[in-house]
C-alpha cells in the first residue's frame, strides 16, 4: 500500500517516457492523443511540459519520473521483458507509472490480466502505480485520427484519456486526480483503471473501423 499512497501525492513531472508495446500504428495514436492533450491543456494554463526521454540511452538525461505505456491485452514473456527493462531505467520510487491498454471491443477481460501483471512489476521495485485506461475499441482505432476528438466515435475514449491527462499532469493516481478534480472517481476500479466501451454497438463500431481503415489504405 506504500506504492500506492506515494502515487496518491501530486508531483510536478520533470521528465516522462512514452513506450508502446508493441510498435502499432493503434498504440502510438493513443500515445499521441494523450500527449497532444497535455500539451493543449499546458498552452490553456500556461504551465510547461515535462521534458520527453527515451530510456535505455547513454545520453546522460534519459532516466525519467513519470512514464506511460500503452500496451495491447496481451503481453508475452517477450513483451513483459521489455516493460520490466524499461522500469529498471525509471529514476528512483518517486517515479509514476500510468498505462493505455487497447482490449477487444466488447471483451476488456484480458485487460485485467495485463494491468494486474504490470501493477505487480511496479510493486516489485517500489513504484508508484498510479493506474490508467482501457480503451475497448479492438484493433483499427488509428483510422479515426482525423474524426473529431468529442464526436461520436472518439467521445467515450477521449473523455477516460482525459482523465489520465489530468493524472498525468498533476503527476498522481488517476483515482486520486478525479478527486482532486472534483469529479467522481466511481468508474475507477480497484487497479485504478478507468474503461472505456464505444457508444455505439460492437458490430456498427467495427463495422465503420473496417470502412475507415479500408479508406484510409485506399488514399495511400
Amino acid at each position: 500500500m506504500e506504492a500506492i499512497a506515494r502515487g496518491d501525492k501530486p508531483k510536478t513531472l520533470q521528465t516522462i517516457a512514452y513506450i508502446s508495446i508493441p510498435e502499432s500504428a493503434d498504440l502510438e495514436f493513443l500515445l499521441w492523443d494523450l500527449q497532444d492533450a497535455i500539451a493543449a491543456y499546458a498552452r490553456l494554463s500556461g504551465t510547461s511540459l515535462p521534458r520527453l526521454v527515451a530510456l535505455g540511452t547513454d545520453d546522460g538525461g534519459s532516466v525519467a519520473d513519470g512514464i506511460v505505456f500503452a500496451v495491447e491485452n496481451a503481453l508475452n514473456n517477450e513483451a513483459m521483458s521489455v516493460v520490466e527493462r524499461a522500469l529498471d531505467c525509471l529514476g528512483g520510487t518517486e517515479a509514476r507509472v500510468y498505462v493505455v491498454v487497447q482490449a477487444g471491443c466488447g471483451s476488456p477481460e484480458r485487460a485485467h490480466t495485463v494491468v494486474g501483471h504490470l501493477r505487480e512489476a511496479c510493486e516489485r521495485r517500489g513504484l508508484s502505480w498510479c493506474g490508467g485506461i482501457v480503451v475497448c475499441t479492438g484493433t483499427g482505432i488509428a483510422a479515426l485520427c482525423r474524426s473529431p476528438r468529442m464526436g461520436l466515435l472518439r467521445r467515450p475514449f477521449s473523455e477516460a484519456m482525459d482523465k489520465l491527462v489530468g493524472a498525468v499532469r498533476m503527476g498522481c493516481s488517476v483515482e486520486h486526480a478525479q478527486r482532486l478534480g472534483g469529479g467522481s472517481a466511481e468508474d475507477v476500479d480497484t487497479n485504478g483503471m478507468v474503461f472505456a466501451e464505444p457508444a455505439v454497438p460492437a458490430p456498427i463500431w467495427q463495422a465503420v473501423i473496417k470502412r475507415l481503415g479500408a479508406h484510409a489504405q485506399s488514399n495511400i
